[in-house]
């Protein structure tokens, strides 16, 4: 999850995120060990910030570093921008289909990594919208 050096830099990501899930209705536990959300009892996730750093060559790279010991269902990691001061974009990393604990991005990734990233967190907010759903009559 965040460690706690760069969620106190950016603790506004975690709250942003936990508040719009509550206001779509839905629940959010933390654990206060791991920062491991629970969200409405139904799946874990894990924000973690990727930070950018420039190479010798002037390219731009970011590392996602996965705790594989939480296993959360979802990583969201936080792609920050040049300065390290506002999101970029979000990778959406289901556990079934990250196969390393560690990932290196570049400004442009392949397929099978791009596929994840994502503009807003849009998608990852309406996995935790609470729906009513009405009885047939």
């Amino acid at each position: 999850m965040i460690n706690r050096a760069l969620r106190d830099l950016h603790p506004e990501i975690v709250q942003d995120a936990v508040a719009r899930i509550e206001r779509l209705g839905g629940t959010v536990r933390c654990d206060p060990a791991t920062d491991l959300l629970t969200i409405n009892d139904e799946f874990t996730a894990s924000i973690v910030i990727a930070r950018c750093m420039r190479t010798p060559s002037e390219s731009l790279r970011w590392k996602i570093r996965i705790d594989a010991g939480l296993q959360p269902d979802i990583t969201v990691a936080v792609r920050m921008d040049q300065s390290n001061r506002q999101p970029l974009d979000y990778y959406l990393l289901p556990r079934i289909d990250v196969g390393s604990a560690k990932i290196r991005l570049a400004e442009d990734n392949s397929i099978s990594l791009d596929a994840f990233r994502f503009e807003t967190l849009d998608g990852f907010f309406h996995l935790a919208s609470r729906v009513v759903i009405r009885s047939a009559a």
